[in-house]
């Protein structure tokens, strides 16, 4: 990765520094970690006896596979990061490239082409694979003349039909038919949207897709793949996204959703079931209990249970749904996040689970006979050291805050702390696995991740707090939580805590380091935009439509990075600003709020940031810069070459690196003031 600071490019450093000096300070030594591994991609065969999922440490991507078959899934790993095809020929597995393992152990991946940035090339390829002496062997491989994305399913029975899912571009989908026994890939159709999911509504003639228009509406449609045609079968209203999610095929019985675009950021999502000749779609009154939140995820071998997770504040939470009595049994699951997808073989049930302290892995609950449900167990694997965190009530302005913390018991003490805002709003700290988090404590800083309001998980009340009203009542929780943990410190002469945030989270922390300058050390802001209006007016659409749908825009058309307007904020008694009355108060608008930043800053921005716009971060900096700031003392400022998610997360090293050195170098402590208090 290359990264821009301090207007010069430096490879495998940021800021230019490698454990020397910063301003004529010595730089503090941050401590290596081992390789974070991370999994995604995970697959299911149709019988249930196979996983397969893509793994990652770093740049370095493999594919595994996971025999399920055993008491204990056991996992081979494939080709390290590639499959031979031939003499000195290897196809490589990506992080764009999607898995799939048939019921015979063979595997199929999905590969769309990207160009040196990762976008996009338009083409693709499908790999058939198999387990070989010493690696991985390809039978077969197929080129895809159109894609930008695609997927492979296979329908249960013998011998399985393999389709090919290719999405050409925002307007329309092509359906492949692949016979790995003629070794031949044949288009089927072409659908008009974008098409994801598939439920298999039979043996192998007929499936159940998505269908998304550009407005983010989504129908469930039926594809025949004999007739070559599809048909709408489900579907609300001209507004709602409707999507099919499980089917028993023993009885018909279809898992439907429904709700408004973003209905599962707001746990507003309907569950509904259908079955052949019973009419219109039922919705349980159990699967649809008010903030329940849930989300289907597969039928058990009878048809007769339905297995949902529902988020319960930072954790998950895995239910059994009987359809017979509307009656919901709890799967004693330990602290974590359990979620899709996930296999319901026998007395098994297979999905993803990962806690703070494990990485991603396969988990697996047992349903012994009159035993009931055994706890989810992970399947073995490599692992480090990682540090364990615990979940903590906060005292809030409004009520309670829950809030993820690593440190111990005495976290409060630790010499360094960071308070970290997720992104969102609409969105929530989870109780699992976090590389930028555990680096931070392997450096011996205490995290705390708030749930504040505006985060999902807790009620209608609490999250619609914000829709309308960004940096009002959740900018409040937060300078509510730090003059809680910032006063005690001060008193013991221990610095104040670093605010840390990403993307929206981000924003909210500059907000917050404007707000209250003296109850910070420092402010480090990933991926952050200077205000909501100037988000929807620079954003490209999708991010402008949700911008339009939580909060209220104005109907300014200068584009970031002009000259703010000169009225200044009114500042407030402790010199910090008020919160505006609208996404357009200039207590909402960074640019014009930050003159009253005086903590350190730190600020990451990818270049091809396909959210925000790094133009936002470029404005930011220019505008401290004729405030009279500089550059390494008290202003870092860092491009790097990604998109948003990898600068949110903290992917690269170096930028994580930077991210921990910039908290460990946080030591300012304020004078006890009024203000402060």
């Amino acid at each position: 990765m290359n990264a821009t600071a301090n207007g010069g490019t430096v490879n495998g450093a940021v800021n230019g520094t490698r454990g020397g000096t910063r301003g004529g300070t010595a730089d503090p030594a941050v401590p290596s970690l081992p390789g974070i591994p991370t999994r995604f991609g995970l697959a299911f065969s149709a019988g249930g006896r196979w996983a397969a999922c893509l793994s990652a440490v770093g740049d370095h991507v493999t594919l595994e596979r996971w025999n399920l078959a055993r008491a204990v899934p056991s996992r081979r790993v494939f080709g390290g990061g590639s499959v031979a095809s031939g003499p000195g020929r290897r196809e490589p597995v990506d992080r764009h490239s999607r898995p799939l393992p048939l019921d015979d152990g063979r595997l199929l991946v999905v590969r769309p082409e990207v160009d040196a940035h990762g976008a996009p090339s338009g083409h693709g390829t499908v790999v058939a694979a198999q387990a070989g002496h010493g690696g991985t062997t390809v039978g077969r491989s197929w080129w895809i003349p159109s894609m930008l994305a695609g997927y492979a399913l296979a329908s249960p029975g013998a011998p399985q039909t393999v389709v090919l899912v290719t999405v050409e571009d925002e307007h329309r989908s092509r359906i492949w038919e692949l016979s790995l026994a003629a070794g031949r890939l044949e288009p089927v159709m072409a659908v008009p949207g974008t098409l994801s999911g598939g439920v298999w509504l039979d043996d192998g003639r007929t499936l159940a897709l998505d269908q998304a228009a550009a407005d983010h509406r989504a129908d469930g449609i039926a594809v025949d793949l004999r007739e070559r045609s599809w048909r709408r079968v489900w579907s609300v209203a001209a507004t709602t996204a409707d999507r099919i999610v499980a089917c028993d095929r023993r009885s018909g019985t279809l898992a439907v959703t429904t709700g408004l675009p973003g209905a599962e950021w707001t746990g507003s999502l309907r569950i509904g079931l259908w079955s052949p000749g019973g009419g219109r779609v039922r919705f349980p009154a159990a699967l649809n209990r008010p903030g329940g939140g849930m989300v289907p995820l597969t039928f058990d071998d009878t048809g007769a249970h339905l297995l949902v997770s529902e988020v319960s504040g930072a954790v998950s939470r895995l239910l059994v749904h009987t359809r017979e009595d509307d009656r919901l049994t709890p799967v004693a699951v330990p602290p974590g996040t359990a979620g899709p997808p996930a296999s319901w073989t026998g007395d098994r049930i297979h999905l993803r689970f990962s806690a703070p302290h494990l990485p991603p892995t396969l988990a697996t609950a047992h349903r012994p006979p009159l035993a009931g449900w055994a706890p989810v167990r992970r399947a073995p694997d490599v692992a480090a050291d990682w540090r364990n965190a615990e979940l903590v009530e906060l005292a809030g302005p409004a009520g309670p805050i829950e809030a993820i913390v690593y440190g111990g018991p005495r976290w409060r003490e630790r010499r360094h702390l960071v308070l970290a805002l997720h992104g969102g709003p609409l969105s929530a700290w989870r109780f699992e696995f976090d590389p930028l988090f555990q680096h931070l404590a392997a450096a011996g800083i205490a995290v705390v991740a708030p749930n504040q309001r505006g985060s999902t998980g807790y009620g209608a009340r609490h999250l619609r707090a914000v829709i309308g009203d960004w940096g009002g009542p959740d900018l409040e929780d937060v300078v509510h939580l730090a003059r809680g943990i910032a006063l005690p410190r001060r008193d013991a002469g221990l610095p104040e805590p670093v605010v840390l945030g990403g993307s929206y989270g981000a924003f909210l922390a500059l907000l917050a380091a404007c707000h209250s300058p003296d109850l910070w050390s420092g402010c480090a802001a990933l991926a952050p935009f200077t205000s909501a209006d100037g988000l929807y007016r620079d954003a490209p659409a999708p991010v402008r439509d949700r911008v339009a749908r939580l909060t209220r825009t104005g109907g300014g058309t200068e584009p970031a990075g002009t000259e703010p307007a000169p009225t200044e904020p009114a500042p407030t008694e402790q010199g910090g600003m008020e919160p505006g009355g609208d996404a357009l108060g200039a207590g909402r608008d960074v640019l014009r709020a930050c003159a009253a930043l005086t903590a350190p800053l730190l600020l990451a921005h990818g270049t091809r940031d396909e959210v925000i716009p790094v133009a936002h971060s470029r404005a930011l900096r220019r505008r401290l810069l004729e405030l009279g700031r500089t550059e390494g003392a008290g202003l870092d400022y860092i491009e790097v070459d990604d998109g948003h998610t990898a600068v949110v997360q903290a992917w690269s090293p170096v930028l994580r690196t930077a991210v921990v050195r910039f908290c460990l170098a946080a030591e300012r402590i304020s004078a006890t003031t009024n203000g402060g208090r």
